[in-house]
Order: structure tokens, then C-alpha cells, then sequence
């Protein structure tokens, strides 16, 4: 690889072949690498395709020294050295030669809550939790709480990255990697990116749109320049028969999670007058054309087929090891199929009844963390919180906003700490066959979370696999 080399940060000259992309690094020295890759990454990275570079704006640093920066204007070509290494790479190393300690707070394990305790790791993986404290540890932890990484089953918050306002809409890189900023400064260590195979009246979904954002999250990871662990969680509709050849054809070329979704307009969500209507923000002729359409697609597919195309779906993913969840489960009958079909998960069951009968058939029970931190449903659902305390929710996920996974581990419900960390972090890794993370545990994977209870609790590190990607100072 060839790198590159500048010092300061007010004007940096770089030159790029075409579909090859440096990327800037600030380093504690303010000495700014540049390091060339073929994948486009943006936001910590900067994306000459678009634009000639010449001058570099710092928004913000990661990483202790991975600088976010923006690009415009024109560029030349800069003076540059081999210099072997990345920032990100010294700093792995680093991490795998020597042991970090993080010592002082609370400490929450799956079974117990240590006061002061101290956690261990190297080379990426936890080498123990201690009930003492250290002196001069390499994080001191007093006065916060050491969690492990939070584990995201179901978040759609790219979404909003994607289409931040109406008739707006930004590049998928650069969506996906500020989705990734914002997760990993949520203290979210293992992101399932929900992406919806459909196509609906408007511009935000579509299977066209689906399948490059699949193909993005596969392709993005540590060595692209990730922060946490993006995976694939494809939402396929069950009612859109391109949509379940879509999902069929991506499951081949892998992923990590799959569920089966079915909006038939009068039931489930979408129970009422206009409530399809709703969903969408214009009023025009060509959308309510749409809508129509829509509307006479998804009711028109005959209770057995859409059993059928489940089935399809669901062996095909098990065959490849993936979970599968059904979604908005309504009746005791469809979570009952759910369960005959070989279904994991029951993510959003629409009735405490439903919920009930599918923790009675040993099926993994998602809510949603906004449903906690609100106090209830935004859709008439069940209440997530009166569910936890009748032993119906297993799991909770972010659904679109990824901070409400740490916030609701600090709503008090009666609950031990360490039961409502479970539920944000050992218990969705199981659920998705992730036994190596989730925990603070010897031997684990080193995803840990340091937590500042105030003025509210914020995340003030994250790592993931003992690498530092996040800190709020």
C-alpha cells in the first residue's frame, strides 16, 4: 500500500488515481496519514471521487486521533514516504502488545455487579474481571460504569442517515459510515442494519436501494474503516414477490439475519382508516396512485402463499446458519406458524397475548428500546416495560434510534442492573448465535462500553474488540 504523509491540518494537497481514496488520519502529533484504498469510505475518510481536495475541514476526532473531516476544492499531488503503518494499525498493535486496565467502577457481569472492580484485556479478548481496583490503571473508571458493547439486533437508523430531511437524500457511504459514528458513540459495539427489500410509493425504500446498502455493509468492516460490527439484517417483505426473490438471492451471497415481514393494509400496523396513507409524508396524485397499487399488492397474496414463500425464505436462511425472525406477529396462529417453520425470533409481537404464547414455544421475544424509554407504543402496541415485568421480552433493539438501547438500560423497573444490561447485550449475541461477545467475561470478546451516569447517562468509551473507536472527551 502506498501512504501519505502531511503535517498540520489546514492545508493538505493529496492525489488520487481514479477509484482510489486516501484516508486522512489525525494522529496525536498532528501528523495526517494518508493511506490508499480501492472501497469508498467517507466522513473519517475523504472520497476524491466525488470532489479534488485541497482543503480539510476537522469536524470532530475518534479513535483518540481519527480525525472526521470534509473535502472540497481541488488537489495536487503531495510529497510521500513509506512509512508502514497506519495510525488504526499502531494503535492494534499497540493494544494486542500490552494489557489495558480499566478499573474503578462499577463493573456489571451477566450474574453480579462489582463496585470498583476492574476490568482486563489484550490482544482483543477480556483476560479477567476483578472485584478490586488497581492503582494507576490505563482507564480510570471512577464515578461510571463499565458495560460490555450493546448488541443491535434491529435498527433502521440508517435510514435516517440516508434521507436526513424531506426531498434530501445522501450519498449511501457516506450514510452508512456516519450511521456508524452514531452507533459506536451510542455505545452499540454489534450493529444489525434492518434494510427493507421493498418498493413503496416514495424514494426511502426500495429493493434496488436494499441491495447496494447490502452490499456496502458486507464490504464494511475493520479493515475498510468500521468502527463496530456491521451485519445484515435483511427485512423481507412477504407480500412483494420481488422482494423474496431479492432476499433469496442475497442470502446466497451471505448476511447475518432475516425477517419476515407481512403489511397487509387492515391489519397488524396498518389496522384502520389511512393508516397506510399515513406513513408517507407527501399528498400527491402520483403517490396515492402508488399507495393504491400498494395497497392491492400486499392484500392480495392468499394466506397459504405468503406461508409458503415464509418457509422458503426461512430454510434458506437456516441453511446458511442465519436467524430469521417473523415481525408484527398479530395472532397466537401466526406465531405459531412462525414457530413450525423454524423461526428464532419473535421481534415486535403487536399483543401481550402473542408474546406470551411465543416465549411458551421457546422462541426469542424482541421490543423495542424506544417503547421503554417513551413508556409505550407509538402504534398501539404492547407496552414494552409491562411485558419485561410478566417475563414476556427477551431482547430489546434499537428500532431507529440507538441511543435508546442505553437509555433504557437506566430506567428502573425493579429490576437488577445487570438483568436490564442482559437484555441490551448477552442476550441479543445469544440470540443471533454471537457466544463470543456480549459479556464481561474472561475470554470474551474485549466490546466494552464506559458509561457517565451524568448529568444523564452518555457513553465516555467504546471498544470493540479491545480497540478504543470511540471517546467523548
Amino acid at each position: 500500500m502506498d501512504y501519505y504523509v502531511g503535517v498540520g491540518f489546514c492545508e493538505l494537497c493529496l492525489h488520487s488515481n481514479s477509484d482510489t481514496l486516501p484516508v486522512i488520519y489525525l494522529g496525536r502529533s498532528e501528523l495526517i496519514v494518508g493511506l490508499r484504498r480501492s472501497i469508498p469510505i467517507i466522513s473519517c475518510r475523504i472520497n476524491l471521487s466525488y470532489s479534488c481536495l485541497s482543503h480539510i475541514n476537522i469536524n470532530s476526532i475518534f479513535d483518540r486521533g481519527v480525525a472526521v473531516a470534509s473535502a472540497y476544492s481541488c488537489f495536487e499531488e503531495v510529497e510521500h514516504y513509506d512509512i508502514g503503518t497506519s495510525y488504526r494499525e499502531l494503535q492494534r498493535m499497540n493494544n494486542n502488545e500490552n494489557q489495558t486496565l480499566i478499573s474503578g467502577g462499577t463493573v456489571v457481569t451477566p450474574t453480579t455487579e462489582i463496585e470498583k472492580g476492574t476490568v482486563a484485556f489484550s490482544n482483543g479478548k477480556i483476560v479477567s474481571v476483578e472485584a478490586e481496583s488497581h492503582d494507576n490503571p490505563d482507564i480510570d473508571a471512577t464515578g461510571k460504569y463499565v458495560l460490555p458493547g450493546l448488541v443491535d439486533l434491529h435498527g433502521d437508523d440508517i435510514e435516517r442517515h440516508l434521507f436526513p430531511r424531506a426531498e434530501e437524500r445522501v450519498d449511501t457511504t457516506i450514510a452508512l459510515d456516519r450511521c456508524d459514528i452514531a452507533n459506536a458513540s451510542a455505545g452499540v459495539t454489534t450493529k444489525y442494519h434492518a434494510i427493507s427489500f421493498e418498493d413503496v410509493p416514495d424514494d426511502n425504500r426500495s429493493i434496488e436501494l436494499a441491495r447496494r446498502l447490502a452490499e456496502q455493509i458486507r464490504n464494511f468492516n475493520y479493515e475498510t474503516g468500521a468502527r463496530v460490527d456491521n451485519r445484515l439484517h435483511m427485512r423481507c417483505e412477504l407480500t412483494n414477490e420481488a422482494s423474496v426473490d431479492a432476499v433469496s438471492e442475497e442470502i446466497k451471497s451471505g448476511g447475518d439475519l432475516v425477517s419476515l415481514v407481512t403489511h397487509v393494509p387492515g391489519t397488524g400496523q396498518f389496522t384502520g382508516e389511512n393508516t397506510l396513507a399515513q406513513r408517507y409524508d407527501r399528498s400527491d396524485g402520483e403517490l396515492e396512485t402508488g399507495l393504491q397499487s400498494l395497497k392491492t399488492r400486499r392484500s392480495g397474496v392468499p394466506e397459504a402463499e405468503l406461508l409458503a414463500r415464509a418457509r422458503e425464505v426461512t430454510e434458506l436462511a437456516s441453511n446458511r446458519n442465519m436467524t430469521v425472525a417473523s415481525h408484527d406477529d398479530e395472532t397466537v396462529a401466526s406465531v405459531d406458524n412462525a414457530a413450525a417453520i423454524g423461526v428464532d425470533i419473535s421481534e415486535y409481537p403487536l399483543s401481550h397475548r402473542v408474546a406470551q404464547r411465543a416465549t411458551e414455544l421457546n422462541l426469542t421475544v424482541a421490543m423495542g428500546a424506544p417503547n421503554v424509554v417513551r413508556g409505550g407504543s407509538l402504534w398501539d402496541g404492547p407496552d414494552a416495560s409491562q411485558a419485561i415485568k410478566d417475563g414476556v421480552v427477551d431482547i430489546l433493539c434499537s428500532d431507529f434510534r440507538p441511543q435508546s438501547l442505553l437509555s433504557s438500560v437506566f430506567i428502573e423497573n425493579d429490576e437488577p442492573l445487570k438483568d436490564r444490561v442482559f437484555r441490551v447485550s448477552t442476550a441479543p449475541a445469544a440470540a443471533a448465535g454471537l457466544y463470543d461477545r456480549g459479556r464481561l467475561e474472561c475470554g470474551a470478546r474485549a466490546d466494552i462500553i464506559i458509561v457517565d451516569p451524568d448529568p444523564s447517562p452518555s457513553i465516555a468509551r467504546t471498544y470493540v474488540a479491545g480497540d478504543q473507536v470511540y471517546c467523548s472527551a
